[in-house]
Order: structure tokens, then sequence, then C-alpha cells
């Protein structure tokens, strides 16, 4: 053997003698000491003791949910928030978050809902929600809550604790039962408000299945929660249509102008589109309130008439057709009458440029109106005559105020600008509504 290989041997069992002795000084020195390190996921004796229940009922749980953490301490002025009071003040009272209580409450009310102890179900769903927040437990209890006040009658309850379960749980999985429940409770609170006209402020203190004011209101607001928590739902486009039929059976014109437009806008595949189109004009006309007052719904309802007219060829029955083809012809007698009374105003006052240009709009717009040949003889009449100022001191006019002699001109431009964006095809001018 070489000189080289004994040199490695005689180190190697060195080194073995080295780490044998080190063994033999820690055995010596009492090893027994060393303990096992605790690793996260070993089993924890106590937190399988609390989870399976054996904690008392006034005992905190150590699984907390994901939202809730009593260990936080804000010391800013979120600190004398109401919420956060309550926190605090029921954990002072032994009332924290727990689970185990939550889920035997859970269970216990579900025992009773279902033996149609409705009243003392919703006591136990109470204690649910109280013990355990911001969970699934709470959604469960949210959603039985409401169901037990829905069958007990207490339908302004039942709507409150509808909408606080889709507001704290936006994807809530009770969220396509929920529009149901507040699309029928709408419906019935409609219809006693129809049938016995109730007064808005006077209160509501012995059935308990109406809002304590204004049933009414609340039923709007119901549909509105339809369509606000489930927009894409199958009932958003009902609860639209529903809402502006009932204020446009109160004869609240704007209000169902603005519903009625709102489904033809968000939802144009709906199966109430034709009936949005029909009963959206004549909101519009109604709402109209004459020649005196701001046209632009007027031209709103000239727009969507020829729009229904366009649109709906072929499922327009010969009746409707024939209805969308007076109010055509109504709108078109009520611009006219607009037009005529600029007109006529501005020929007494003998600004006959201006009076021309509104004379000739009637002619050209709307030709088979009664106006329209009144018009041409006005123009063939006023043909050729100057406009008179009435301006006594024109030169003093022009030096202090030299826009003052231009108002009725700089009027008649803006108009004639309108019309010639209306007459536009080319697509540079703005539509005009």
């Amino acid at each position: 053997m070489s000189s080289v290989r004994i040199t490695h041997c005689l180190r190697s069992a060195g080194s073995a003698c080295f780490v044998a002795s080190i063994a033999c000084v820690l055995l010596q020195a009492g090893c027994a000491t060393i303990k096992t390190p605790t690793w996260p996921w070993a089993k924890n004796p106590s937190a399988d003791k609390k989870l399976a229940g054996e904690l008392g009922e006034d005992a905190d749980s150590s699984v907390i949910s994901s939202e809730f953490n009593p260990t936080e301490q804000d010391l800013g002025w979120d600190y004398f928030k109401g919420e956060n009071v309550k926190k605090r003040w029921k954990k002072v009272l032994g009332r924290g978050p727990n689970e185990p209580v939550a889920r035997k409450a859970l269970a216990e009310a579900d025992g009773l809902y279902r033996d149609r102890k409705y009243a003392e179900a919703a006591k136990k769903y109470k204690v649910a929600i109280d013990r355990w927040p911001d969970s699934v437990i709470e959604e469960d209890a949210l959603w039985q809550l409401a169901e037990c006040w829905f069958f007990m009658d207490r339908y302004p309850k039942a709507e409150d604790c509808y909408d606080e379960l889709v507001k704290k749980y936006a994807n809530s999985r009770y969220l396509d039962r929920v529009a149901q429940r507040q699309f029928v409770i709408a419906q019935y609170w409609i219809a006693l408000d129809q049938k016995h006209n109730y007064m808005t402020i006077v209160p509501n203190l012995a059935d308990r299945s109406r809002p304590l004011f204004d049933t009414r209101g609340r039923a709007i607001k119901a549909y509105d929660h339809v369509r606000i928590n489930d927009p894409r739902g199958p009932l958003a486009d009902d609860s639209i249509m529903a809402q502006a039929n009932a204020h446009f059976v109160d004869r609240q014109w704007l209000d169902a102008d603005y519903f009625y437009g709102l489904l033809r806008t968000e939802y144009p595949e709906s199966d109430f589109l034709l009936q949005a189109h029909l009963l959206g004009l004549q909101a519009k006309l109604r709402a109209y309130q004459g020649p005196g007052y701001e046209g632009g719904v007027l031209d709103e309802a000239e727009i969507l008439a020829d729009q229904t007219l366009v649109q709906f060829p072929d499922q327009l029955n010969p009746d409707e057709g024939e209805r969308v083809q007076t109010t055509r012809a109504a709108i078109a007698a009520q611009q006219a009458q607009r037009h005529w009374n600029r007109a006529e105003f501005y020929a007494k006052g003998k600004h006959y440029t201006s009076a021309r240009i509104y004379y000739a709009l009637i002619a050209r717009d709307y030709p088979k109106t009664m106006l329209a040949q009144q018009a041409r003889d006005r123009l063939d009449k006023y043909n050729g005559l100057e406009d008179v100022s009435d301006n006594p001191f024109p030169t003093l006019t022009a030096m202090l105020n030299p826009d003052s002699l231009k108002e009725a001109e700089l009027d008649a431009m803006a108009e004639a600008d309108t019309v010639i964006a209306r007459g536009d095809n080319s697509g540079i001018a703005p539509p005009l509504r």
C-alpha cells in the first residue's frame, strides 16, 4: 500500500472517532432534554377540541373568519364607529365570534324551519348571524332568515333582509332566488296600492305585510333592487318594464319615459322591446306641455316614431301601425305649431327675415299639416320686405351695446344651423336629437 493511501485511511479513522466522541458527550450531558419541534401541520389537540364544539358558548373560537380580526386596534376615528364599538362591547359580554355556537344555532334553526316554526327559527338564525359574521354561515343564515320573514308574510322585513344579503355578498349563490322574491313582493305591493290607493303619509299600523309608509314607493324600490342586484338576470328587464308601467298608470310621464328608454338601451334583446317603443312614444307625447315650453321631448318622440316604424315592420299589427302613424302625424302638427308661433312672433316685431325662416321650415318639413298652406301664404306676403329696426337710437346703441343689434339675426342663424344638421346626410354634422 502506498503512503498516500495509508495517510487517507488514518484521516478517515480519525474523523469517525471524533464524531463518536461527540455523541458520547451529548449522551452523558442528558440528550433527553432535546424536544421534537412542533410543525405547523402537526395536530393540535386543543384546537381540535375547540373545533369539535367543546368550547363554552361564551368562549371565542380559535378560528376567525376571513374579515373579522378582534386583535386589530384602530386608534383613529374608526375606533369610535358604531360597528366597532358594538364588536368590542359584544366581546366584553362574552358574545364574540364563535363558529361552533353559530353552526349549532344554524342546525337548530334549519330543523325548526323544516317544521314550519318560522318565528322560532328566525331567532336561531339571528344567533348564527351574530356569532360568526363574514362567513358562509352568515350568508346561509341571512337567506334563511329572509325566507322566514317571507313565509310569515312580513314582506317589508323580508325585502330588507334580501337586500342586506346581496349587499354583503354580491356574488351570493342565492342571487337568482333573491331576485324572484323581491320581484313578487314588488308586484304584491303595487297591486295593493292600485286597488286601495293608499296615502303616502298615512302610517300603516295594522297590516304587517305592507310597509309602514309609502307602499307604492317601496314597491318601486324593490323593482330597483331586482335590476341593480342582478342586472343580467332573467328578471332585470321584467322589473324595468313593470316599473315603467307603474309610472305610466300613475300618469308620471317623464319617469315612465325614462324607464322605457332604459329598457330600449340596456336590454335590446328583451321580449318587451316593442312595447317599450310603443308606450315610450305615448309617454313622450304626453310629457310634452305645449309650444310655450321646451320641445326636446317632442324631437325625441319624432325620432322614436320613425325608429319604431323602421325597426318593427313585421311585428306591428294593423292597429298598432295605424296608431304609430297617427302619433307621427300629431307630432308633426305640434312641431309645425311651434314654428308657427315663432314665425308670428318675429312677424309682429317686423323681423321678416327670421319670420320667413320659420314659415319656410313649416312648408318644407311638415307639408301635410294644416299650417303648411298658411305658411306658404305668409311667405308670399312677406317676400321682399326689409326688417324694421325697433331701436330708436341706433348710433348710441351701436356704441354702447353693439351685440344687441344682432340678437334676432343670431337666433335665426342658430335655427337655420339646426335645420341644416337635420337635413345633412353626409355624416359631418351631429345628429339632431
